[in-house]
């Protein structure tokens, strides 16, 4: 069982605040509920609910605040909602036709390993190579779950089970100071 979104992101916060004060204050306080709408309205899927949970806590960092380091092992910003939908808009029209259909079926399940992109899923961490983690709204029994993207190999797994378990393995990950480094006065690193 996954630890709760709050909890996980209460510890990240806190370590945050603590140990790497430029990247805590580059975070954006919560979305608002007509902006997760929004996304949701164009991603046109029910969006999972620890993702509905942690944008209650933060709309990501700002796209253009390159200053904020790596939040999200182990070079990943979380997008704001503003951001998630530009990067599905962007994305959309060349969604991988072997698998997204017209009228919105899919012919891949979640989980399972995709070229290019699939408008079942959800951005919502970037780095700045513009790579995307992306939350799999497929169909299947990985659903929720994680997925790297990359407009070179497309979707792959992440071992994260859902934006629960990622948090969780963020903050287990902070307690571990040979996994982090604080750069330039203040900004966290993944080593």
């Amino acid at each position: 069982m996954d630890t709760p979104v709050e909890e996980s992101w209460a510890r990240i916060s806190g370590w945050l605040a603590r140990h790497a004060p430029v990247t805590a204050q580059a975070i954006r306080p919560p979305a608002g509920a007509a902006e997760v709408r929004r996304t949701e309205a164009v991603v046109g899927r029910p969006l999972p609910a620890d993702l509905l949970a942690w944008w209650r806590l933060t709309d990501g960092i700002a796209d253009a605040d390159y200053r904020a380091g790596s939040p999200i092992p182990t070079h990943y910003l979380p997008l704001s909602t503003v951001d998630a939908r530009r990067r599905f808009a962007d994305l959309a029209p060349f969604a991988n036709p072997d698998c997204c259909g017209p009228d919105g079926t899919h012919a891949t399940t979640a989980g399972e390993r995709l070229r290019g992109f699939c408008t079942a899923t959800v951005p919502i961490c970037r780095d700045l190579a513009g790579d995307l983690l992306v939350v799999d709204l497929r169909d299947g029994a990985r659903h929720g779950g994680v997925l790297s993207w990359t407009a070179e190999d497309g979707c792959h797994p992440t071992g994260w089970a859902g934006t629960a378990a990622m948090l969780a393995d963020t903050a287990r990950r902070l307690d571990d100071p040979t996994r982090t480094e604080i750069v330039d006065g203040g900004t966290l690193q993944w080593r």
